[in-house]
Formats: C-alpha cells, sequence, structure tokens
C-alpha cells in the first residue's frame, strides 16, 4: 500500500468501510453465458457441495471446463442451507458462469409465556415479558429462526428471568412454553457514573448519576452523608415499577448550596413490598462520592497542538471518561484561500480523557475548494505534568502531536491550514498562569518538522512556533484572544529561519445550562508577505 493510499484510508476509514460491505455479495442468482466450454459454478455463501447429476463434483466454487455441452441435473448442498437444485443446459462452443443464493434452512418455534402454578394473578402481580433470542430483544413470540441452537430469554419485572436453550429443526413447527416464578426482592449494580465530580461544572457535567437495579415491587431512597456522618441530603423514589433504576445528584445540599470539597458516602436503603402476607425485606447498599472543585471540564477549540484558543494551546485535560466533540465553518478569507469568500473550511476535533491529567485528541482539517492535499488529520496525547493548586496556580503540560499532511509546509507554505496547523510531528509546551479567579495568560513554545506522508522524512533542525493569549473563564463562558507566529527553516539542516504566517484570533465558547451542547464563534487575521486577510468562524459541539 503506497503512502496515498494510506492516507485516504486514514480521512475516510468509514466511507471505504461502508463501500467494502454494500459491494460484497451479489444479491440474486445469476447465468451468464460466454464463448468456449463447461461449466462454473459459484454460491452464495460459498463452500456449497456440487452435485450432478447425483454425483458430487467439489465444492463451491468450482471450475468444470471439460464438462460435454447437454442438459444436467445440478443440486447445491450446504449444512445450515436449503438445498437447491436447478436444471442446466449447456450449449456448444459456450461457457456458462453460474451463481445460485442459497437460502437459509429454517423452522419455526411459537413461545408461550405462562404463570407458573400457584404464581398470583394479574390483579395482584402483573405480567409484562421481554423476550430476548440470542440476546436481541423481540416482541414477536411467532419466531422462524435458522436451524440450529439458540438461546431463550424471558424477564419480567417481578418475576424471576427464564432462560432455555432450543434446537430448531428444518421445516418443524416447535412450541416451547415457560412458566415463570415470582421474583425473590434484589437489588443489584448500585454504583454511581462518576466516582468524582465538580457541582461548578455546567450542566451535566455538574452532576452525577446514581443508578441500580431492583427484581421486584418495593420502595426505596438514598442518604448522603458529610465525613462527619451527618446527612447532607436524601432523596424518595417513586415504588419500583421497573427493573432500572437511576437519580441525578447536582452536588447540593437540601437547601441548594453547593457542598464542598470532599468524600461523601452515600447509602442507597430499599425495602420490599410483598404480593402476598410475607414480612418485607430491606436491602442496604453504600458507596461513595469525590467532590472535587479543581476538577474543572471546559470546553475548548480542539486542534493539532491539543485543546485550547485557536492558536494557543493550554495545559488542562478533561476528567476521565469525559470527553468532547467540536465542529466548526470558517468564512471570509482564512489563510490559504486564493480570493475571499471563495473557500469555506470545515473542521472537526474530538478530545477524550483516559485517565487523570492525560489526554487524547483527534481532529482534521478539510476545505472542498482547495486541493484534496491540503486537508490534514491530527493526532495528539497531552499530560499535564504540573497541575496548578490554590498554593501555587501555575500549570504546565506537555504535547505531542502529529499530523498527517501530503504535502509539507517547507514545500508550500500555503498548505498550512486556517489554524496554524502543518504536517509533520510536533513537541510542544504549554504554560498557564491566572491573573485572577477567571483571567489567565498562557504561552507555548513547540517544535516542528515539517513533512508529507509520501516521503515522512524531515531535516533534524525544526521549525519554531510560538503560540501566546490571554483566556477568559466564566460560569457558561469561555474564551479570550490568542496569536501564533510560525518560524521556518528552509532545509531542515542549518540553524537559521524566517518568519512565516502570523495568525490572530479572539474566540468565544458558549455552553448553556443544563445542555451539554457548546456554541463557538471566532474572528481572525492572519498575514504573511504583505498578505493578509481576515476571516470569521462558527460552529457547535458537544461535551460531557
Amino acid at each position: 500500500m503506497n503512502d496515498k493510499k494510506f492516507w485516504l484510508i486514514g480521512m475516510v476509514l468509514f466511507g471505504i468501510f461502508s463501500q467494502t460491505l454494500s459491494a460484497k455479495e451479489p444479491v440474486q442468482d445469476a447465468y451468464i453465458e460466454t464463448d468456449g466450454a463447461g461449466l462454473s459454478v459459484y454460491s452464495v455463501p460459498r463452500g456449497a457441495l456440487v452435485y450432478i447429476d447425483g454425483i458430487q463434483r467439489g465444492i463451491t466454487p468450482l471450475s468444470l471446463p471439460s464438462l460435454p455441452p447437454g442438459k444436467y441435473q445440478l443440486m447445491l448442498a450446504k449444512e445450515g442451507y436449503e438445498n437447491r437444485s436447478v436444471l442446466v443446459t449447456l450449449a456448444e462452443g459456450k461457457h456458462l458462469d453460474l451463481t445460485l443464493l442459497l437460502a437459509l434452512a429454517t423452522g419455526q418455534l411459537v413461545i408461550n409465556v405462562e404463570r407458573a402454578p400457584g404464581a398470583p394473578g394479574s390483579d395482584i402481580l402483573p405480567l409484562y415479558a421481554d423476550l430476548y433470542i440470542d440476546d436481541k430483544q423481540t416482541s414477536v413470540f411467532y419466531q422462524k429462526l435458522p436451524v440450529g441452537l439458540h438461546r431463550i430469554r424471558v424477564e419480567a419485572f417481578g418475576w424471576e428471568p427464564v432462560e432455555k436453550v432450543v434446537m430448531v429443526f428444518q421445516d418443524l413447527t416447535q412450541i416451547l412454553t415457560i412458566l415463570l416464578e415470582p421474583a425473590q426482592f434484589r437489588v443489584s449494580g448500585f454504583r454511581s457514573e462518576r466516582q468524582r465530580f465538580n457541582p461548578y461544572n455546567p450542566g451535566l457535567l455538574g452532576s452525577t448519576d446514581f443508578s441500580f437495579s431492583v427484581t421486584a415491587k418495593g420502595t426505596g431512597h438514598i442518604s448522603i452523608y458529610d465525613s462527619n456522618n451527618s446527612l447532607v441530603y436524601e432523596h424518595r423514589f417513586e415504588p419500583f415499577t421497573e427493573r432500572n433504576q437511576r437519580w441525578t445528584w447536582n452536588g447540593r445540599d437540601r437547601s441548594g448550596t453547593i457542598l464542598s470539597d470532599g468524600v461523601y458516602t452515600v447509602v442507597l436503603s430499599t425495602t420490599s413490598v410483598p404480593y402476598n402476607a410475607q414480612e418485607p425485606v430491606q436491602i442496604d447498599e453504600r458507596t461513595s462520592i469525590n467532590i472535587d472543585s479543581s476538577l474543572v471540564i471546559r470546553p475548548w477549540s480542539v486542534g493539532s497542538g491539543g485543546a485550547g484558543l485557536l492558536y494557543l494551546p493550554i495545559p488542562e485535560t478533561l476528567a476521565p471518561a469525559s470527553f468532547q466533540m467540536d465542529s466548526r465553518l470558517a468564512f471570509g478569507f482564512p489563510y490559504g484561500a486564493q480570493e475571499p469568500f471563495t473557500s469555506v473550511p470545515f473542521s472537526l476535533g474530538l478530545r477524550f480523557a483516559p485517565a487523570d491529567t492525560w489526554e487524547c485528541a483527534v481532529s482534521g482539517e478539510f476545505d472542498a475548494s482547495r486541493d484534496p492535499a491540503a486537508n490534514q488529520a491530527s493526532f495528539t496525547l497531552r499530560k499535564t505534568w504540573l497541575k496548578g493548586s490554590h498554593r501555587f496556580p501555575f500549570s504546565a503540560g506537555l504535547d505531542l502531536s502529529w499530523t498527517l499532511a501530503e504535502i509539507a509546509s517547507r514545500t508550500d507554505p500555503s498548505v498550512i491550514s486556517w489554524s496554524g496547523s502543518q504536517g509533520g510531528p510536533r513537541l510542544g509546551l504549554s504554560f498557564l498562569m491566572p491573573l485572577g479567579a477567571h483571567v489567565g495568560v498562557g504561552v507555548s513554545p513547540a517544535l516542528l518538522w515539517p513533512m508529507d506522508t509520501h516521503t515522512l522524512s524531515s531535516g533534524p533542525v525544526p521549525d519554531l512556533e510560538l503560540g501566546a493569549g490571554l483566556i477568559g473563564t466564566g460560569t457558561t463562558i469561555t474564551g479570550g484572544f490568542s496569536a501564533k507566529l510560525l518560524w521556518h527553516n528552509k532545509d531542515g539542516r542549518e540553524a537559521s529561519w524566517q518568519a512565516g504566517p502570523l495568525f490572530a484570533a479572539a474566540e468565544l465558547h458558549w455552553f448553556p445550562r443544563p445542555s451539554v451542547f457548546v456554541f463557538h464563534l471566532a474572528g481572525g487575521l492572519w498575514y504573511i508577505s504583505e498578505k493578509s486577510g481576515a476571516f470569521g468562524s462558527f460552529g457547535i459541539g458537544i461535551i460531557h
């Protein structure tokens, strides 16, 4: 596979995969007669035994070039499929390509769900059954199934689940009767979606979901205690009428005040509601949750240097298991366009945190009005190695990224994207110093070795990159001003650089509560070699 194919696959992998699936097999029988002699037999699926006039001749795909002209009774047989017989006529001087589709061998299964003898009636314990066949839910209790073993499972709230394995035989109708017994009251899977969260984060990011499952009717409540074992919040559930239960807590006490940082004990207390005269069953489960106001989750622009402002990566990472998706459209006279309003570049980005203080990002830059070789895809790994605290708020991070581009910026500087990314590996540092509760100043120096996906080579001397900016954060808004200057090394072998393009932009990210949506708005300028332009951009994304 050459480099260009590798690049195309990396950019449009899903499209190529979909096309492969759509073109893999014919959808009907095919009889193709050409000049020649003999017979070729194909089947969908492959691997069928081929019988001609009752004599086995091989397995599909099968070529019989010496079969003389005449009429033949051809049959295909494959385990799990119905036999297929056709009458074939081979004409003198003709070759026949025969493709036959095989149908799955099937049988019928009728599933009856009933109450076990002695079970209460519908006025006391309703029965609404969910049917699963081979782990797929269905509402059809009369099934036409492929021959072979199948797993049948029936679940209903208030009833014990039943699972059976059934052999389905070809062209045979079977009746399976499943008897359900009333369920014992049980609680399972009590957990918090986030073990650590910050109530000051926007929308759903400032809360956590508690979930658990119950098997039968009952009541329950969740009690939350602080480190002094004082009750700070309590939530009572409606009487249980379904298996899965969920409740969202936003880290506030009973008066609506955000609780202080610390570990809180969460106790789930449940009591059964028996359908008969039995004593109620009480079950308690517990877990813990950590409120941490330093765990800040904010939306930023996602680019080749990692998340931050448009031209300034910042040493901030998402909380583990969180992610942000970002899409933006630029207009006006963005960098790389030949004339104003002739180019509308589009960018996509995704950032996620696999672990605390680590973050991965994937982004792409596309422009249908430019040469496809100017499109790019970037992959970034970030580590925040110095995390700011109240005593020492300064923070620092390390970014390692690689941008795939077909043309190196040393060959053609115009292929640098409107957001300032260019092909090749990049090693950058990012520093951020708060100037108050909501404002900070950042700087990000970086080394970059320009290269294309064809040669994957660059000189030992890198290009230089410097980003700087002023950031601002609010309850539902982030933004700021950033600028980036590039210095190009002509051949990558001598310590000599010349100034490249200068980029600057102001931007705003708005994430209204309580949704997970993020809205982007930006405007910027660029300058290179007495040529300049101005652009705007807008976008939408989600953060969770």
